[in-house]
């Protein structure tokens, strides 16, 4: 690969900044980062109340790995080499007691299942659903096209797995994907659940939960545990971080750093190849059109927008809606004029991150619930601003949105909107999409006329998810040792 020859990246959220990073780290010299909005950061939003900047979307680094650390993972290897200002989250489930007030308590879908199982069987059950994850995880099916691997039946439903599964099992990891605020209904089950979700400390919060329910028995409960799980109960790391500076803080760290610059409110509409590593790219900013030639192409916008870029052909055919269909997200920033619950601290004192009312937030069966209410809360500095999240889509006002979504905010009596965003949520491929080899075909296109493809849609929408992509494809792609992929363009 000629490294002086220019390469242009589409779209500058976290995508395509790592990607434009890793191109820099392989020693390229002309990287351009063409971005439609009017700054960095794909779909995560801000706002800024009383001096302190608050994320929609993106903000949390999850646990990233077993054991004390978060050592050998993509966005640990990240934050050393471009620090910045963390804080520690805590994650609490909060739901309505029998008296209709919230409080601390077990995710309630949990709650019958372990009333009918003993403290072995759920032990067991807990330890079945550790190790099928950590397998597919140690055997690097994940992050990657193809989801996590999780000893499913190729074409499998999430239903069907579920049901020839222990019960708790199937319940750990829809709680999983519950907590990760990512499950879609009818979303096949390799795409619900991802290298970041389950490294939230979700299974050993329950795993120390039965361990606290059955105390008398903790040396013996304990030994019935791989000692993978044993080594996250007892660490001590926070079960998240955030940015205090806020996300796009970060980006612009990493931007700064590599020597990047990003040109906003250029929004790219064609990509043309014209010979051997040349490729037009066509933008629009300020009104005028411009365009100039590349040796490579790296497209990382969501598939509305390549759609858009291109209008026909295959390309358009891959991340068409039927193959790519769009969702929405509304995020709130809420001033509560009180906390109904007091939270524990620890030093140094948490923030938090509380899932409301998981049983019901997402479901299978009845798509519509999932939509315009709050799912999670968070409170990203101190004091009585927090940030929601619903599910959504278009079909309501702004307006209606908030009234309906209002409804599930038991945590707070007369919650008032500060600010509210609604953006495009990180698009899966279609469960038809997938069981037709969509993955394949994509791969098939990669490096074709010297254009490349990465983003949510393959990585997954975490930032370990886009970080480690971003880590192994790049120089897959660009790097010394690159295969060189055959271009109709050049008569191979």
């Amino acid at each position: 690969m000629d490294v002086t020859a220019p390469v242009c990246v589409v779209g500058a959220g976290q995508s395509g900044i790592l990607a434009a990073a890793q191109l820099r780290g392989l020693g390229y010299e002309r990287i351009d980062i063409l971005e439609a909005g009017p700054e960095p950061g794909g779909y995560c939003r801000t706002a800024e109340v009383d001096g302190e900047i608050y994320d929609f979307q993106a903000h949390l680094i999850i646990q990233q790995d077993f054991g004390a650390d978060m050592s050998g993972t993509a966005i640990d290897e990240l934050v050393r080499r471009h620090p910045v200002e963390l804080q520690p989250e805590a994650l609490y489930f909060v739901s309505r007691t029998d008296s209709g007030k919230p409080g601390f308590a077990v995710p309630p879908h949990f709650l019958p299942l372990l009333t009918t199982l003993t403290a072995e069987q759920s032990v067991d059950q807990l330890v079945e659903a550790w190790n099928i994850i950590e397998r597919a995880v140690r055997a690097k099916h994940g992050p990657g096209l193809s989801g996590l691997n999780f000893d499913r039946v190729p074409g499998e439903t999430w239903e069907t797995w579920r049901a020839r599964h222990a019960p708790l099992v199937g319940e750990v990891l829809q709680g999983i994907a519950l907590y990760a605020n990512m499950r879609r209904p009818r979303q096949p089950v390799e795409t619900i659940i991802n290298i970041n979700a389950h490294i939230s400390g979700h299974v050993s919060q329950l795993a120390k939960m039965l361990l606290s329910l059955h105390s008398g028995r903790r040396a013996e409960l304990l030994a019935r545990m791989p000692a993978s799980l044993v080594a996250q109960i007892g660490s001590r790391r926070p079960v998240t971080l955030s940015f205090r500076r806020g996300f796009i803080s970060f980006l612009r760290r990493i931007v700064d750093d590599n020597r990047l610059e990003i040109q906003v409110n250029s929004r790219v509409t064609a990509i043309e190849p014209v010979g051997p590593r040349q490729v037009r790219v066509t933008w629009q900013r300020s009104g005028a059109e411009h365009s100039a030639i590349y040796s490579h192409v790296v497209v990382t916008v969501r598939p509305t927008q390549i759609r858009e870029i291109f209008p026909r052909g295959d390309i358009h055919d891959l991340f068409a809606e039927q193959n790519c269909p769009r969702t929405w997200t509304r995020s709130y920033l809420i001033k509560a004029p009180e906390d109904i619950v007091t939270f524990p601290t620890t030093a140094p004192d948490p923030l938090g991150f509380w899932l409301m009312d998981p049983h019901g937030s997402l479901t299978d069966t009845d798509p519509g619930r999932s939509l315009h209410r709050i799912t999670a809360a968070n409170k990203q500095h101190p004091g009585p601003y927090w940030v929601c999240f619903s599910n959504s889509d278009l079909s309501v006002t702004a307006d209606e949105a908030w009234a309906l979504a209002k409804e599930s905010l038991f945590l707070f009596h007369n919650p008032e909107l500060i600010t509210e965003a609604i953006a495009e949520w990180p698009v899966y491929p279609s469960a038809s999409a997938i069981r037709s080899g969509w993955f394949d075909r994509v791969a098939k296109v990669q490096g074709r006329h010297d254009i490349y493809f990465t983003g949510e849609v393959l990585s997954g929408p975490t930032a370990e998810c886009i970080s480690t992509f971003a880590r192994e494809v790049i120089p897959g792609w660009f790097g010394p040792g690159a295969a060189r992929t055959p271009s109709p363009d050049r008569g191979e």
